[in-house]
């Protein structure tokens, strides 16, 4: 009779330690596909749209226009991306044309209202001609200011500069480039 109580306690423990193990098991999966839910929903916008046109205003001034292909707004994360052939015009106070950016994506911080370009960026000023390129532009809104720790290329009528990282204001007229690697005249 000792012989069947043992077997039983051995069989009855080993029934309680499976239960336990599975459990732990289902509650572990149910964690990771819970997980995996929400890290889908924060890669999932919550505004998606086609063809955008964005017009920034100040004091019923026009500042400036973007247009993108695509636009991705997450409302979490503050956040809005652009795709496709994205495209922003800057205008002065008198509401002429100042400069045009392009570039094949970019990321606005909502709150700040501040900008990262990426891919081909080019920026091109009205006046006097200069064109930018760089594969990382930063525009910085409270500054009203461009930035890049990238390299960049910077043509002028009067000459072509090349280097490393890039301070400048919209119209291309006082730009500074921090590690000059060539100039051409």
């Amino acid at each position: 009779m000792c012989k069947i109580i043992r077997k039983c306690r051995v069989v009855f423990s080993f029934i309680l330690v499976s239960l336990f193990l599975s459990s732990a098991c289902v509650q572990n999966t149910e964690e990771k596909f819970t997980n995996e839910i929400k890290m889908k929903l924060e890669q999932t916008p919550d505004q998606l749209a086609k063809d955008v046109v964005v017009e920034f205003l100040d004091s019923s001034f026009l500042k400036a226009k973007l247009r993108a292909k695509i636009g991705k707004v997450y409302y979490q994360r503050g956040e809005t991306w652009l795709y496709d052939s994205l495209r922003v015009e800057f205008y002065n106070k008198q509401g002429k044309r100042q400069s045009v950016l392009t570039a094949d994506s970019a990321r606005i911080n909502d709150r700040t209202k501040d900008m990262y370009a990426f891919g081909r960026v080019v920026v091109v000023s009205d006046s006097p001609r200069t064109v930018l390129r760089t594969s990382f532009l930063e525009w910085r809104n409270k500054v009203q200011r461009l930035y890049s720790n990238e390299y960049v290329e910077i043509a002028t009528p009067q000459e072509e500069i090349r280097g490393f990282g890039f301070e400048s204001d919209i119209n291309l007229n006082n730009y500074k480039i921090y590690r000059v690697s060539g100039v051409r005249k």
